[in-house]
Parts: structure tokens; C-alpha cells; sequence
């Protein structure tokens, strides 16, 4: 992600670190950029790009999120600030995608 791009008003509310989340839907697809001051978070942030980048607002309301991190057995290994976190990102971006159903 771009330094200009990392602006308060993209700051995700309610995780430990600073992650900042800059979304765009173009032709009904999600452009995502993402970014963290800590290098743990920005795996995570890779992880739900992996998932939700380049999906339609209905693919990522209809995403099963939980059976993915339970494949990739995520949630255990991740403390409950981080976890926090993670659930944080996640609900900002499916907040902004049904936003535009």
C-alpha cells in the first residue's frame, strides 16, 4: 500500500496494531489494499486478501470465512487481541461490501 494511501480516515477500528483499509468496487468487483505497522498482521491481512480480493460483494457476503481459517487451522494459533483484530478487518470489509448490495 502506497504511504499516501495511509490516512486515519482508513484506520480499522478495534484491532491491537494500526491497519489501515482502502476498498473500491469496480464493475461490481472489490479492489482491496491493505496495511499494518506489524509484520504478524500483515499476513493476516495477505490471508483475507487471498479470500475477498476481486469478489463481488454477493461472493464475499456468501464467503465462508470461518471454514477457511478453520482449514488453514488459523484461529488457533492466533492470541485473542490478534483474533480480535482479524474479526475487525473482516467485518469492515463485508460492512463496505453490503453496502453496495
Amino acid at each position: 500500500m502506497e504511504e499516501a494511501l495511509k490516512q486515519e480516515k482508513v484506520l480499522v477500528s478495534g484491532c491491537e496494531s494500526s491497519v489501515w483499509l482502502v476498498l473500491n468496487c469496480d464493475n461490481g468487483h472489490w479492489d482491496i489494499q491493505a496495511d499494518s505497522d506489524a509484520r504478524i498482521v500483515r499476513g493476516l491481512i495477505a490471508i483475507v486478501l487471498a479470500a475477498f480480493n476481486g469478489k463481488t460483494s454477493q461472493q464475499i457476503a456468501e464467503f465462508d470465512l470461518p471454514h477457511y481459517f478453520e482449514q488453514l487451522n488459523l484461529i488457533n494459533h492466533l492470541s485473542p487481541s490478534r483474533g480480535n483484530g482479524l474479526q475487525a478487518i473482516v467485518a469492515t470489509i463485508r460492512e463496505r461490501a453490503m453496502s453496495e448490495l
